[in-house]
């Protein structure tokens, strides 16, 4: 009768969880690269610890010189799988590439080393277990390498608890702080038999790290008891053939029950995902039904109230703007004064920050018209007049002068060019002007070198075509950029600030014009054009 000692069950129950959570994890949700990244790092964490099993378990030398090798490199890609792993968790992995190269030539380096005697000298009996490591010269550099990123991964984890403000997040990054703490802790006691000439016993805290790490990556699917019972139970099944044909003792035996085994992992991953499946729908549909329960009286009682306030939110926002506004026309008003030397001479200087404060406060009051006649747009509110006879020549040149000095506060240029002979066109003066602004004001606010060129034509249609030598726009967005609150790149946030609605609003009110208005851009970095077609009459 085959017994297993303590040691042998804990790093079998390590291999298997681990490789279990990591597949269940990956095929039960989407197919991210953050469930993927943790897919790989559990499964080498498994590999390792499957290492663990068959060394210890082994009854001879070549056999025990085969899992030493599966231990050892599951050992050295662990911290550089789950440092990737994390890096996908806290979305750091593009800030952090230096480090993750670092990880991976560093990895390499010790794989290789692995295969020579530098690394390990051999196998041999120690500590009551059957078979253990003969550390060789450079073996050393292992268990530097293994606890540099198990310092750096704890760090990155805590910082990002620190500073985190979300209840449920900080509560997700404590688990898998624990998990890490528990996991890097236990596996680096490991190296302590090479040192002090101990019994290793790591493997039994890593069991914790399967704890913490599987309740946080689990807790949000797990709905229902037949959920649970039918993880529980595709788990049994998978560890006793998993154990089953580890014992094979003969090539035919250990090949069909391979064969088994990957048949019924496959089978029960399917599984799993049909009932979670199941139990998913069976809430969305007992939600539904709640929801619509008394629909009729909630919606009538709705609708009186919804009259109400409506209302209530006309003359909300009325006042609204004119608090936003007042005081920041107020302060237009004075540097204006200012400007114009009412108040005495004003230096250079002083006027440089005069024209500085002018443009914020424009900016501001631009800021405000756009949510307000975004709010009017929800409502489904009337937001322009058209009146025919209008000539966007004067427009733009007033677009133009607006924009001017903080296009040279920028250091770059704002050159207009308007065909003779425009025609004119039915429009909302003030809206219009408002529309054309925000979209030049987008150029100029992202274009760092180079500069924004306006040029207007009238051949059929006004066409209006501002291009400039900006950020670009990447080709994924071109087609939503003018559809929605446009959701910014990281290059944009770092460019300049901004709300991300101007562009949507222009395209609203340039539509109610009956025109068109859309963007071309060769991809990120290489500038954007915005064209605006207006009927003419």
């Amino acid at each position: 009768m085959i017994t297993f000692t303590p040691f042998q069950v804990s790093a079998l129950i390590t291999a298997v969880s681990s490789i279990f959570f990591g597949l269940f994890v990956y095929f039960s949700g989407e197919k991210t690269k953050l469930n993927l990244s943790w897919l790989f790092a559990s499964s080498v964490i498994g590999l390792w610890s499957l290492g663990f099993f068959g060394l210890v378990f082994s009854t001879n030398i070549s056999t025990a010189w085969f899992w030493q090798y599966i231990l050892d490199i599951g050992g050295i890609c662990i911290p550089i799988l789950y440092f990737n792993f994390l890096l996908h968790l806290l979305k750091r992995d593009k800030k952090l590439m230096v480090l993750q190269v670092f990880a991976l030539l560093a990895a390499t380096f010790l794989i290789i080393l692995n295969f020579t005697t530098l690394y390990k000298t051999g196998v041999s009996p120690k500590f009551g277990i059957n078979y253990w490591i003969d550390p060789g010269r450079l073996y050393f550099l292992f268990p530097l390498y293994f606890a540099l990123f198990a310092v750096i991964s704890t760090y990155v984890v805590a910082k990002e608890y620190r500073l985190s403000t979300d209840r449920d997040r900080k509560r997700q990054l404590m688990y898998v702080l624990l998990a890490q703490i528990f996991g890097f802790g236990g596996g680096f006691t490991d190296f302590f038999p090479q040192v002090f000439n101990t019994y290793p016993f790591g493997n039994y805290f890593v069991i914790l790290y399967v704890i913490f790490i599987s309740y946080a990556a689990l807790k949000h699917h797990l709905f229902d008891m037949r959920v649970i019972a039918t993880e529980l139970l595709t788990f049994a099944i998978w560890a006793v053939l998993l154990v089953r044909t580890l014992l094979s003792n003969a090539i035919n035996d250990l090949l069909v029950n391979i064969v088994v085994l990957v048949a019924v992992v496959v089978v029960g991953i399917l599984l799993m995902r049909s009932v979670l499946k199941e139990v998913l729908q069976k809430e969305k549909i007992e939600k539904i039904s709640k929801e619509l329960e008394g629909a009729y009286v909630v919606e009538k009682k709705a609708n009186i109230e919804l009259q109400n306030l409506d209302k209530y939110k006309d003359d909300f926002l009325r006042q609204t703007q004119h608090d936003l506004k007042n005081p920041l026309t107020v302060i237009m008003g004075y540097v204006d004064l200012l400007l114009a030397g009412n108040f005495g001479k004003v230096t250079k200087k002083a006027s440089d920050v005069l024209k500085r404060i002018e443009v914020v406060a424009q900016d501001k009051v631009r800021d405000v018209n756009n949510f307000l006649d975004t709010e009017q747009f929800k409502m489904g509110k009337k937001v322009v007049s058209l009146k025919p006879g209008v000539v966007i020549t004067p427009i733009l040149k007033e677009v133009v002068d607006r924009l001017l000095y903080q296009a040279e506060l920028g250091g770059i240029y704002l050159k207009l060019d308007i065909a003779e002979n425009m025609h004119a066109i039915s429009a909302d003066r003030e809206k219009l002007k408002s529309a054309i602004f925000n979209i030049v004001h987008n150029s100029v606010k992202y274009t760092k070198t180079g500069g924004v060129n306006i040029k207007a034509e009238s051949n059929g249609v006004v066409k209006i075509i501002v291009s400039d030598t900006g950020i670009g726009i990447p080709k994924d967005k071109l087609a939503t950029i003018l559809e929605g609150q446009f959701e910014r790149t990281e290059e944009a946030q770092k460019t300049a600030s901004g709300s991300g609605v101007g562009l949507y609003l222009s395209a609203q009110i340039i539509k109610l014009h009956n025109g068109k208005v859309w963007a071309e851009s060769a991809g990120e970095g290489k500038g954007s054009t915005f064209y605006i077609e207006l009927p003419i009459g």
